[in-house]
């Protein structure tokens, strides 16, 4: 079978789930009962949700959070790598959905013009839950038909970003903080603004970082070349 017919047997596979969709209320939890508190209904789907913070300000580790709580819904997960670091092999060990097809695809695309391109073509196909985009030039980006896309699928997207403020039109805004020295007992902090507030929650980063089966391998790799 080529790969071309594999990955549409993924996709029909997935597509076969997509009816958990239709009933699964509100967004998805991150499993941090401080910020699941400050996000009633968790990280909103239907919609645009900016995720700001520099390297190591807790970011990736909160976005594998979110993933799992995906997956473990029995959705599909995808994670446009515009930036080309992420590993993603430790976090899907384990982890397959409907007849044996993947549930978190990485999307690599050659160029960071095709990272949009792809996250449009995530959420026009109905069958993901949850679809992050990293690497865009958001300034660029037509913010509003992938807010509509995002709708009429029912998903959660998140524009990961550097800087807070660089994706136009988001319905909330998440900004890692980071901090000095590295917290030793993983506290961290955030800014939440959306849902008709605003504030600072500090919550303790307690893992399960690792899922089951991990090999121990690192979120993130250095930055490629």
């Amino acid at each position: 079978m080529s790969r071309s017919q594999n990955v549409a047997v993924d996709l029909h596979n997935l597509l076969r789930a997509s009816d958990l969709r239709a009933a699964a209320a509100g967004g998805w939890r991150l499993g941090w009962s401080e910020l699941d508190d400050a996000l009633p209904g968790g990280v909103p789907r239907a919609q645009v949700t900016e995720w700001a913070g520099p390297r190591s300000a807790g970011k990736t580790a909160a976005l594998r959070q979110l993933v799992k709580s995906v997956l473990e819904a029995g959705l599909g997960a995808a994670y446009v790598d515009g930036t080309g670091t992420l590993t993603p092999a430790p976090w899907i060990v384990g982890r397959l959905g409907p007849g044996g097809s993947p549930t978190f695809w990485v999307v690599r695309p050659p160029q960071p013009a095709g990272v949009l391109v792809a996250t449009e073509e995530l959420l026009a196909c109905g069958i993901f839950g949850l679809v992050i985009a990293e690497g865009a030039d958001w300034t660029r980006t037509p913010v509003v038909r992938l807010q509509r896309l995002a709708r009429q699928s029912r998903a959660a997207l998140v524009a990961v970003v550097d800087r807070p403020g660089e994706v136009p039109l988001a319905g909330l805004r998440i900004r890692f903080r980071p901090q000095a020295p590295f917290p030793v007992n993983g506290g961290r902090k955030v800014r939440i603004q959306g849902k008709g507030q605003s504030g600072d929650v500090t919550y303790l980063q307690e893992l399960p970082y690792r899922l089951p089966r991990d090999a121990g391998l690192p979120d993130r790799r250095p930055d490629s070349l």
